[in-house]
């Protein structure tokens, strides 16, 4: 078998254990580079390096003022030098086999939620890439994901500056199914590819507390840095 992601060979040896396991696609090296956490100080909510440890940093304040119906949020893994690399090569080269590395870093309880509902991505974005990236993991990872979502958003968000971002109009939407939906007492995991930021999922967040979900978390594969 070889890594996925390094494509080298997987050299494993037999033993009663290996026998009866499912082999990964995935060495030993890439998931020690890929999972890497810079080391420092952390924001207690979006993960954030800060020079000083702190419950909330200075983002999630203006973030909270603006969006409050997020609750905690959770992230697989630092966008770090590897990240960057796996997620050009499945984003943008559209290495589909590459969800099921991603499937394989994560270790999160999905089954806490009633439901968890992927970040959607516009059809012209999806016509680009054949496939939303968030839910091509879930899939991967044996997650049942329901779309709650639509979105008109062309624009990458690494073209706007962070001003840009926080001004601009939600893009998101109710899809038609589920806009008379009730779901009081219910809990709901956004999931998300990167969190730079943090607007796209907040924006999500948003509009999908018109649902009346009584808890709303989020989690993405991993956090980018900017300390």
């Amino acid at each position: 078998m070889r890594c996925l992601y390094c494509h080298d060979v997987i050299k494993e040896e037999m033993t009663l254990i290996t026998l009866f396991t499912k082999n990964e696609p995935l060495c030993l090296t890439c998931r020690a580079a890929l999972n890497f956490k810079y080391p420092g100080e952390r924001c207690g909510r979006c993960h954030q390096l800060v020079r000083k440890e702190a419950d909330i940093c200075a983002d999630c304040h203006v973030l909270i003022d603006l969006y409050p119906a997020v609750n905690k949020i959770y992230t697989a893994t630092d966008y770090n030098e590897e990240i960057k690399m796996l997620m050009h090569r499945y984003k943008f080269v559209k290495d589909y086999a590459l969800s099921e590395v991603l499937a394989l870093l994560i270790s999160f309880n999905f089954k806490r939620y009633d439901y968890v509902m992927p970040v959607p991505v516009s059809s012209a974005r999806l016509k680009e890439r054949t496939y939303n990236q968030t839910s091509a993991v879930m899939r991967a990872a044996g997650v049942t994901y329901t779309n709650m979502l639509g979105t008109g958003k062309v624009k990458r968000q690494s073209e706007l500056s962070k001003h840009e971002r926080l001004s601009s109009t939600n893009p998101f939407y109710l899809l038609e199914n589920v806009k008379d939906m009730n779901l009081s007492g219910k809990s709901v995991l956004i999931a998300d590819d990167i969190y730079t930021t943090g607007i796209t999922v907040h924006q999500a967040a948003d509009v999908i507390k018109d649902l009346n979900f009584q808890n709303i978390d989020v989690f993405t594969f991993s956090k980018t840095q900017h300390i």
